[in-house]
C-alpha cells in the first residue's frame, strides 16, 4: 500500500535568489508543490494532509527535534528559527525581506577553530553555502513542516504510527527538499536534510538496522553524502550530473571514509545523458542496492533530471519516469520504501511526471 503525505505549511516557504548576476523569485517555489498537488487530486492516488503540530504540542516537537539533532548541530537548527527574527530585531531587513548570505566562510592558515561571528548580518553566511539558501518570515514553518513528512512517513512505513501494517511506501512531498544540507549549513534550496532525519527516525526503533538510499535527483546530494560518508549502515548510490551544481562533490573516486569505504557509490553522468545511458548506471546502483540488502531504503527524487529542466538534465522524458520507478521497485520489492522529493523546476510537467513515477512504482 503506498500513501502520500502532504503538509499546507510546506507552500508557505516563497524567498529570492542570487541566480547568475540576478537577484529572481527562488526557482524553488510553492508553484512546484500546487503543480504536483493538482496532478494528484486529479488521479486514484489519495493525498493524506499532515499537520505539524501546535507549538502546544511539546512532545512531537521534541521528539522531531531530537531525531533533527542527530545529524544537524544544534546552533544550526538554532540559527535556522531565529536568524529572521534576529535580522528584523536589529533593523537589517523588513518583514517581507529575505535573509540572504553577504560573506561565506573560508579557508585560513591560522589553525583556529571554526565560530559563528558575533554580528548577526554575517551569521548567515557561516550556516551557508550559495546564494539560493534565503529565509523569510515563514520559511522555518515550512522547514519545519517537510521535515515532519519524512519523520512521519518513517514512522508509517516502521509501524511507529499505530497504522495498518500494509502500508510498505509512503511518499513525502517535502518542500523545502534537502538533500543538500550536510546538518551545519543550507545551500541549494534546502534547509534540513530530510533523508539524514529519515534515518534517525527509523534507528530510533531499529538502531543496527541498514539503510539504502538512492538519489535520483539531477543535482549530487552532498549533504546526504556527508552525513554518512563514515557509516558503514548506510548505503547512498547518487545519479547526478557530472561537474555540476554543488561542483565539489559528487565524483566516482568519493567512496566513504574507514569502515564505510565501499558504502558511497557516486554515478556521474554528463548533462544531456540519453535515457539508455541512465538506465545503465540506474542498473548498476539499484544491484548494489540489492547486495547491500537494506532492511529501509530511502529514495530521493527530483525531477530537474527532465529534458528541459532550466538547472540541469538528461534526456528523459515523462514516460521515462515509469521506467526507472518500475524497474527500481522490482529490484527492491519488499524493502519499506519512502519517496522523498527533492528537486525539479518545470512547473507545467511536475504534475505529469510524478504521476509517471507512482504508476511504474504501482506497476513494479
Amino acid at each position: 500500500m503506498l500513501v502520500i503525505l502532504w503538509d499546507p505549511d510546506t507552500l508557505l516557504h516563497q524567498t529570492v535568489e542570487l541566480l547568475g548576476s540576478k537577484l529572481i523569485p527562488a526557482l524553488e517555489s510553492p508553484e512546484r508543490l500546487e503543480a504536483i498537488l493538482k496532478a494528484l487530486r486529479s488521479s486514484k492516488y489519495e493525498l493524506r494532509t499532515i499537520e505539524f503540530a501546535s507549538p502546544q504540542d511539546d512532545r512531537r516537537i521534541t521528539r522531531l527535534l531530537e531525531f533533527t539533532s542527530a545529524t544537524h548541530s544544534p546552533d544550526y537548527l538554532q540559527h535556522l528559527r531565529d536568524i529572521f527574527q534576529t535580522w528584523l530585531d536589529a533593523g537589517l531587513i523588513k518583514q517581507d525581506g529575505h535573509v540572504l548570505p553577504e560573506c561565506f566562510v573560508y579557508p585560513t592558515t591560522t589553525g583556529k577553530p571554526l565560530r559563528p561571528p558575533k554580528d548577526p548580518f554575517a551569521r548567515a553566511g557561516y550556516y551557508a553555502f550559495d546564494m539560493s539558501s534565503g529565509i523569510m518570515s515563514d520559511s522555518y514553518k515550512a522547514i519545519v513542516a517537510s521535515a515532519n513528512l519524512a519523520s512521519e512517513g518513517t514512522d508509517m512505513l516502521a509501524g511507529f504510527a499505530n497504522l495498518p501494517n500494509d502500508i510498505d511506501t509512503a511518499v513525502a512531498l517535502c518542500r523545502p527538499p534537502g538533500h543538500h544540507c550536510d546538518g551545519q549549513r543550507a545551500g541549494g534550496y534546502c534547509y534540513i536534510n530530510n533523508a539524514a532525519l529519515a534515518v534517525s527516525t527509523w534507528r530510533s526503533g531499529h538502531p543496527e538496522a541498514k539503510v539504502g538510499i538512492l538519489d535520483i535527483d539531477f543535482h549530487h546530494g552532498n549533504g546526504t553524502q556527508e552525513i554518512f560518508y563514515a557509516d558503514p549502515r548506510v548505503l547512498y548510490v547518487s545519479i547526478h550530473g557530472e561537474d555540476e551544481f554543488p561542483y565539489y562533490t559528487g565524483a566516482a573516486d568519493e567512496t566513504g571514509n574507514g569502515d564505510a569505504e565501499g558504502t558511497n557509490i557516486n554515478l556521474p553522468l554528463k548533462v544531456g545523458s540519453s535515457i539508455e545511458e541512465y538506465l545503465e548506471k540506474l542498473d548498476y546502483g539499484q544491484q548494489k542496492l540489492v547486495d547491500f540488502n537494506p532492511d529501509f531504503l530511502i529514495i530521493s527524487l527530483g525531477f530537474d533530471t527532465f529534458h528541459s529542466d532550466p538547472l540541469g538534465h538528461f534526456q528523459i522524458h515523462t514516460e521515462d519516469y515509469e521506467i526507472i520507478s518500475r524497474t527500481t521497485r522490482h529490484a527492491l520489492k519488499g524493502i519499506p520504501t519512502l519517496v522523498l522529493l527533492e528537486g525539479g523546476y518545470v512547473i507545467d510537467q511536475l504534475g505529469a511526471n510524478m504521476l509517471s513515477f507512482l504508476k511504474g512504482w504501482n506497476s513494479g
